[in-house]
């Protein structure tokens, strides 16, 4: 009974962070200049935009052909599409849980499930950070900084490997000598380093023309934008959590509040629209 309860105040309290965003959105912008936005958007850009964003799911998969013992690229592309899928329109990372359902019906052990998972998570939070502090660094002019951060960032994951390093148990000592080598640890590095790049690129070409947002602008707001996906409270679908990252980034940045609402807006639409549309290929085509 009281699982319930927590569930429904978590659900209300996503509710209301989505129904503020967009009251908020509408006071400040107004959606009759969303509307205007959508006729400036460049056909070409979109294509290029979601080509962009169908690479980053690849890279995401290689990433689980270097963790997990299935090495079947499109069985591993749908199960990426899925979770990402669950985990965007599910509140509160609930969504991850698809993942270890997913591979339980393949009959891969929940002990390398786990450590799968939990490593290459590991690497999304130490490439996101390096992204954006890269993005940022190169865009205040610290050049050479940001070119440190790139080399240095993959040696913290060797944390990560201390502490599994602890924990004596024979499974994870064999993951940690056989997965966790040091060719798998900087291949895992770029990959998501790629996958972010990737993205928020495509992030980039989603804006319409009458968005004037740098490349490096667009990039250090779409990191922010996914730091936020760490959040333990998200509003549905991430609206409102993720635009607050987003927009709140380029607001502190000097970027006019009104074009960083509605740059964020149109990149969560796309967000959606795109998670939505590789879950549905997957579905139709990979679900055998």
């Amino acid at each position: 009974m009281k699982g319930r309860w927590v569930k429904l105040f978590e659900l209300l309290v996503a509710a209301g962070i989505s129904v503020g965003f967009l009251y908020l959105f509408y006071r400040v912008v107004g959606f009759e200049k969303l509307v205007k936005f959508f006729t400036e958007l460049n056909p070409i850009n979109l294509l290029i935009a979601f080509l962009l964003y169908v690479l980053s799911y690849i890279t995401r998969t290689l990433r689980w052909q270097i963790t997990l013992s299935i090495k079947n690229f499109w069985k591993l592309f749908k199960i990426t599409s899925f979770n990402t899928v669950f985990n965007i329109f599910l509140p509160f990372r609930t969504g991850e849980l698809s993942f270890f359902y997913m591979l339980k019906k393949e009959n891969i052990p929940l002990t390398e499930t786990t450590l799968s998972f939990f490593s290459v998570r590991a690497f999304d939070g130490i490439s996101l950070i390096t992204v954006f502090l890269i993005s940022y660094l190169m865009y205040i002019g610290y050049f050479l900084l940001s070119v440190l951060v790139i080399f240095l960032m993959p040696f913290s994951f060797y944390v990560f490997k201390g502490i599994l390093h602890i924990i004596k148990k024979e499974k994870v000592k064999e993951f940690k000598e056989n997965v966790l080598t040091l060719r798998n640890i900087f291949s895992l590095y770029f990959l998501s380093i790629l996958t972010f790049t990737f993205k928020f690129t495509g992030f980039y070409f989603v804006l319409p023309d009458g968005i004037n947002l740098s490349f490096l602008e667009a990039f250090i707001a779409s990191s922010a934008g996914d730091l936020t996906t760490i959040l333990p409270i998200h509003g549905i679908a991430g609206i409102g959590t993720y635009e607050g990252g987003y927009a709140g980034i380029l607001i502190l940045m000097g970027i006019d509040k009104e074009l960083a609402l509605i740059s964020s807006v149109f990149v969560h639409i796309f967000i959606l629209l795109g998670s939505a549309t590789l879950g549905l290929f997957s579905y139709i085509f990979l679900r055998r």
